[in-house]
This record gives C-alpha cells, structure tokens and sequence, in this order.
C-alpha cells in the first residue's frame, strides 16, 4: 500500500523552508486568534510610528478607527488601500485628545523590501471560530503577514488529494466568510497537494475562477511544481513582498486583483536589470499572452531606476484610443502614471518638462510634433532640459510602432533614452526587412538583445493561449478524385 506524507508534515517542511537560510520570514507559534492577530499588528504599528505618535501610544479607541479601516468589504478594496498614497499604505487616526489632532500612521511601503521597515512572519493552524449555529470552527493551514497583516495564504492537502482539493477549501471559506476581519487583506493564494502547487490572486468566492490558476515557471521557462521549490522561488523574501505589492495590477473595469503569471514577471526583472546595467533590449513574448498588461508593469516599474526620469509608453496611433488607452487607464486608475491625451501635444511637452517622475502614454506622432517644436530652439534652457532628459521608452508592437528611421530620429533627439520593444513576431536575419542605407533590419538591430522570450509552444502548453485546432478541408471530393487518377493513369489499380 502506498504511504503518503502527512499533511501535517507537509505544513511543517513548508515552514522549515520559509525560515531556514536566509530568510526574513520568522515563525510565531504564538498566534492562532485574531485577537494574537491584532495586537501583534498594533505591536508593530507603533513601533513604526514613533515619530508620528510623538510617544504617546494609541489608545483602545483609537486602535478601533484603525481595525475598522482595515476590515475591507472585498480583496480589491484591500488591494486599492496597499496601492498607497505614493507606494505607502497608511490609516488615519482621530486622537482621543484632540490637541494631538489627526495623524497617519504607514503600515506598509510597497518598495520597502527585506529591511526597514518590515517584518515577514509565518503563523499556521490559525483558528477560524464558528460565528453562528450554520457556521464551523475553521483551522487554516499557513499564513504569511508582512507588518502583521495576512497577504499571503497557502491551503496544502497530502499527495493523495489533487491540489484541486485545496483550492475548493478555499472556495469554501471564502463562501463561509472566512477570510474576512484582519484576514480582509489578503492579496494571494497557494494551494498545493506537495507535488503540484498553483497561486493566484485573492478573490471573493464567485469570481475566485479555477482557470487562473497559475503554474510557476522559472527563467528558462521550466515549471517549479514541488512545493518546497516553489517556496524557495516564490515565497522568499524579497519575492513574496514583490509578488503582493509590484507584481500585482489593479483592474479597476473588472473591479478584480491580477497577479501577474511568471514569464510576465521574467520579463519585467529581466528589463529592469538591463535598464540598471543602461542597455536597451527586447521582450518576445507571443500574441494572446498578456503583451499589454506586461509592457504596462514594465513602464511603470522602471521607474524604480533612479537613474530613469521618466518612462514614455509608445503605442501605434491606430490603438491609443481603443484597446491600450483603455486597459491603462482601467490599470492605472490606483497607480502613479499619467495617460497622455491625443489631442495636446502642450500637455505632452509639460509633462515632459516637469519634475514628477511619471510614466506617458503617447505615439510617435506626438514625439515628432515635440521634435519640430524644438528644432529651433537649440541652445535654450527648455531645449537642453528637454534633449538631456534621461527617458525609457517601452514600445508595443515595437515594429508597427516605430519605424527603424524615426527611431533613430527620437535618439539623435533624446540622447540619454534607452529603448524596450515588445513584440509577438520578432524579425530575424532570415525574415529581414529591406530598408535604405544602414537602417536596422532585425529585431536585435533595432532594440538590442532578447530580454526574454515567452513563444507560442510554451504558451499553448501553458494554457495561456488557446492552442491550434487543424482541420483538413478537401477541395474535391473522395470520388471525384479517384476518377481523376483513373483517367490520368489507366494502368494503375487504386
């Protein structure tokens, strides 16, 4: 008979990885309610806000306005108050003695990773009590708070179960109301038997849907399905901080959190390290497999390069006003970037003139109109300020976008702009346009060097794409045919 781990053993070789090494993450075997819950968040709070709560600690009442703002209705409600006011997620306190007035208090800074201010830390077997005769006391498995507050929840099952299993208990206490008070906050969820281990992103019962479950892949597009790897990989710090606060997109159409899958997660890293290293590249990544959504996180990300003043976003004219501007304004709507409008080209130049590092959608059109605005005003302060801005440019469909001739255009004008063009159908020596002169003709000539690939063949294995149906079509019939052979071969015996 086979013999399968415990899932209890699995619970704890989960933990003894999270915090071996290392590690930030540190296991609290003291919490297991939601009052140990609270006041180890409260604990935290204070101590990072002494300069704010000028050493007079905050009262029961106060504490309670606090505990109200965070017990959020829904996930993406949670998801909007960690977005932050300029990356730093923050309540709002009435002190109880009013010439103390109305404070904020930071509870989490989305770029303060492994260091600072915050603090990773691993409970388990937390007690969900019974709230009314239909309910039942819940235990859930593990939990992982940054500052205090559960962000990420992973549900295991032994290996005679399928992962499935585990999501459908998630599903249960999400129906249950489970996941709610400080619990609220969550933004992710893993489940996993030991052997497969999915994530996705944390949703209300009747929009949690089985299809976004994500397999985690790592650089070389291999899948990470044992349980430890994927902690290893994913829930160690700094990632876990990064996967709930920059790898996530707030979908304010859908109303809906999205984590981004992991090619998309490749690529963004695999960007910003070569804008660090001042290379310019490509990603290829094929259609259907989220190029939008990804060049959006990558734009908006390179601006944690200090050196990058600001990002400019490059769409074809025929797409800004459709689909692109849409899904950026819908993403952008609990973020810091700016949506250029078609119709200014002032506003355009304002924006890149002022000192907000920002991120502008616009098209090459546009730029070109900037460019002869300035042709005449070489030698002046704004001409200078303008020419020796330090921007990024990040194409979408790189190749219809930009021309290899106004690319070369806009870097003779820009000097210090690095370039990332992202495209479905990379052109290669063997497919190279005819162009004039010495324009560049591949892909690489244009932009530099692959960044990171993600083809139609793991994308269909994925499933992040649906895959080929061939269908063969005569175009004569089975007899027709057979009497045409025979009038054109009569010696021959079909």
């Amino acid at each position: 008979m086979v013999q399968f781990t415990a899932e209890q053993e699995l619970e704890n070789n989960l933990i003894k990885q999270l915090i071996s090494g290392i590690s930030q993450w540190t296991y609290r075997d003291d919490l297991h309610t939601e009052d140990e819950l609270w006041e180890n968040f409260r604990k935290k709070l204070e101590a990072n806000n002494k300069d704010v709560l000028n050493s007079v600690p905050l009262t029961e009442q106060e504490f309670r306005q606090i505990q109200n703002q965070l017990q959020f209705p829904n996930f993406y409600e949670a998801a909007r108050w960690l977005s932050g006011e300029n990356g730093i997620a923050k309540v709002q306190v009435q002190r109880e003695d009013a010439a103390l007035g109305t404070i904020r208090l930071r509870v989490i800074n989305r770029q303060d990773v492994a260091g600072g201010s915050s603090s990773y830390e691993v409970i388990n077997q937390f007690k969900s009590n019974k709230r009314s005769l239909d309910d039942n006391d819940r235990r859930f498995d593990v939990t992982l708070l940054i500052n205090g507050l559960p962000m990420i929840h992973i549900e295991l099952k032994n290996r005679a179960h399928p992962y499935m299993d585990a999501f459908r208990q998630i599903r249960k206490y999400l129906k249950e109301g489970k996941f709610t008070g400080i619990y609220s906050t969550l933004q992710m969820f893993v489940v996993t038997n030991g052997t497969e281990t999915r994530y996705i992103a944390s949703a209300v019962d009747t929009k949690l849907n089985e299809q976004f479950l994500t397999k985690w892949v790592d650089h070389e597009n291999e899948p990470v399905n044992d349980y430890l790897a994927f902690a290893q990989d994913v829930l160690s710090i700094p990632m876990a901080h990064k996967m709930v606060t920059q790898y996530t997109v707030i979908d304010n159409s859908r109303k809906s959190l999205i984590l981004l899958r992991p090619y998309q997660i490749h690529a963004v890293e695999a960007v910003k390290q070569a804008s660090m290293q001042a290379k310019s590249g490509y990603v290829w990544h094929t259609t259907g497999s989220g190029k939008t959504l990804t060049s959006y996180k990558v734009a908006r990300n390179l601006l944690q390069i200090p050196s990058i003043q600001k990002t400019i976003f490059i769409v074809d004219r025929r797409d800004l006003d459709q689909q692109t501007t849409a899904s950026f304004l819908s993403y952008s709507e609990n973020d810091v970037i700016d949506i250029d409008e078609t119709n200014s080209v002032n506003d355009l130049i304002k924006k890149l003139l002022s000192d907000d590092r920002t991120v502008v959608v616009t098209t090459i059109q546009k730029l070109n109109y900037v460019m002869k605005r300035f042709a005449d005003k070489e030698g002046t302060k704004r001409y200078e300020k303008m020419t020796q801005l330090k921007l990024a440019f990040v194409v979408d469909e790189c190749h219809r976008a930009v021309s290899p001739q106004k690319k070369r255009e806009i870097e003779a004008f820009f000097r210090q702009s690095l370039w990332y063009g992202f495209t479905g159908t990379p052109i290669f020596v063997e497919n190279k346009k005819s162009v004039l002169g010495d324009l560049p003709q591949t892909t690489e000539q244009q932009y530099g060097e692959c960044l990171h690939q993600y083809t139609v063949k793991e994308a269909i294995h994925d499933q992040a794409v649906l895959g080929f149906q061939v269908e063969y079509k005569a175009t004569f019939a089975e007899n027709t045919l057979d009497k045409i052979i025979e009038e054109s071969h009569p010696q021959k015996t079909i």
